[in-house]
């Protein structure tokens, strides 16, 4: 209410009797941080789960003579999540992923690189299960 020119608080009837005090402030910070790095500890391994789903497609998509190549084909965890190589002691896997010697030509690969480019959505799906089971299990501090 203002009176002759001033605002008077104690008698304005929005603001007389009310105290708002805000709790938690801290804990929330603390918490959130916490739940940030349960998340980033655990997304690792659910990437890694995905990445062997691809090299699983991998293995069983490319061709199959002796067994080298797909035996080659080898998923693994790195310090921000995983990746799948191809080829490893296989001289002739590059001709069989990018072409050349009897295998069709491809400047983005036969079967190792659309595999992994097809993976984005296992790999979201990898990122929301970490940070679901981290929510979940979550116990927040108290104010």
């Amino acid at each position: 209410m203002v009176i002759g020119g001033d605002a008077h608080e104690e008698d304005d009837p929005v603001v007389s009797g009310f105290h708002v005090e805000v709790k938690g402030v801290a804990e929330l910070t603390a918490g959130t941080k916490r739940l940030a790095g349960n998340i980033d500890q655990a997304a690792p391994g659910e990437f890694a789960h995905a990445a062997d789903g691809v090299a699983g497609e991998v293995r069983a998509s490319v061709p199959h003579r002796t067994g080298r190549l797909a035996g080659s084909v080898n998923a693994r965890t790195t310090s921000d999540g995983a990746s799948i190589s191809m080829g490893d002691g296989v001289p002739y896997a590059q001709f069989v992923e990018y072409g050349g010697r009897g295998h069709p030509h491809s400047t983005q690969g036969n079967y190792l690189y659309p595999a992994a480019m097809d993976a984005g959505p296992q790999l979201e799906e990898a990122g929301q299960r970490a940070a679901r089971r981290e929510i979940g299990s979550m116990t927040w501090p108290s104010p």
